[in-house]
């Protein structure tokens, strides 16, 4: 076969292979045969026209460099309406979704404070009852058993940490509410060293 012949070849392989990147998931060896198969033929298109048409060459390679995006271009846009695209693309959340996540997340807000008790044992995540409600939560680090008082340190997203309740260190959620003093002779519940 001539130069010529084998520069097409490779770029058609070239452009098959850039398609099929796009729909089957190879961590990028087909990538890698892609590029490789660009590259011959621009060797091929090189020994082929550089020194009888250099014109042909540049035409070859400007062709390249409009073919080769537009397929990727292509294949993006047709593999989101491919039945294995809809079901690698997830689909954004819908409003209502999204709105009660944020309900949730300011429901856990509020109980920062508040004093509950484990319902199951804590390992160290595991349901705890907070006035009332059964709250998945995690606590400190501490296996906690069922049955042992404990008070929400932080809620952040849908995540609510828990220690042990201990009445002389933890404030309980009410006085903290009223804004009332601190006694000056308490421990601060931190260690600055």
């Amino acid at each position: 076969m001539q130069y010529s012949t084998w520069a097409f070849l490779l770029l058609a392989v070239a452009i098959a292979l850039l398609i099929s990147e796009v729909f089957i998931p190879s961590g990028g060896v087909i990538s890698v045969l892609s590029t490789l198969a660009i590259l011959g033929a621009l060797v091929f298109a090189w020994q082929a026209w550089w020194y009888s048409n250099q014109g042909a060459f540049w035409a070859f390679v400007g062709g390249m460099s409009i073919l080769l995006p537009g397929t990727v271009v292509v294949a993006f846009y047709l593999w989101p309406n491919t039945p294995l695209g809809r079901r690698a693309i997830l689909a954004e959340p819908a409003p209502h979704e999204v709105a009660s996540f944020v309900e949730q997340e300011e429901k856990y807000r509020r109980m920062v404070g508040k004093v509950g008790e484990t319902a199951t044992s804590l390992n160290p995540a595991g349901i705890v009852r907070i006035e009332g409600q059964r709250v998945h939560c995690q606590s400190e680090g501490m296996i906690l058993d069922a049955g042992v008082p404990v008070v929400v340190v932080s809620a952040r997203a849908n995540r609510v940490l828990v220690r042990k309740y201990d009445p002389q260190r933890d404030e309980p959620a009410a006085a903290r509410d009223q804004n009332l003093p601190r006694d000056p002779n308490q421990p601060l519940d931190f260690d600055l060293s």
